[in-house]
């Protein structure tokens, strides 16, 4: 069975080289669409307090929370993980990595045996580091081809998700 998780933040986001009020992270908008194509729920992960609105604050929380490698409090999850093969991965690319809300969720979660999928969205720079920090985290787990969705593009990254499950067999 499949499940999509993914991080997504809404307020200013940078979009086109300049910060830009959002009501749904992008993230969200490329979960949304995949959780739809895989007939599968879609789980946010939600850090306790949640981020700012305001970007500048979002990126001295997360500067800080990346130079401290600190772990952030998670919301529970409303979906139970143990019966899950097939997960899909998705964030945001934060100083060319992960989000520490990923980091936390992958250092609680035993992904070993699983298969991860991991998507992300970013505004230039790729999966960045991402994908070795997920080597690192889930050594156990099967780390397969992800897909890369530039955040501004998001809203039509319906093709791309086709595209990506057609390559990965899973459409």
């Amino acid at each position: 069975m499949a499940v999509v998780i993914y991080f997504s933040r809404a307020g200013q986001n940078k979009q086109h080289g300049a910060a830009q009020y959002i009501n749904v992270g992008n993230t969200a908008l490329v979960a949304g669409k995949l959780a739809a194509q895989l007939g599968c729920p879609a789980v946010d992960l939600q850090a306790i307090p949640a981020y700012a609105a305001d970007y500048a604050a979002t990126l001295q929380r997360t500067k800080t929370e990346l130079a401290q490698a600190a772990a952030v409090q998670l919301a529970p999850l409303t979906v139970d993980l143990t019966a899950q093969t097939q997960f899909f991965l998705g964030f945001p690319i934060w100083w060319r990595t992960l989000p520490q809300v990923v980091v936390t969720f992958l250092q609680q979660v035993d992904l070993a045996g699983k298969q991860l999928y991991p998507f992300c969205t970013h505004e230039g720079s790729g999966f960045g580091r991402s994908l070795d920090a997920l080597q690192k985290l889930a050594p156990q787990a099967q780390l397969l081809p992800g897909l890369a969705v530039r955040g501004s593009n998001a809203y039509k990254a319906d093709q791309a998700l086709i595209n990506w499950l057609q390559s990965l067999q899973l459409k």
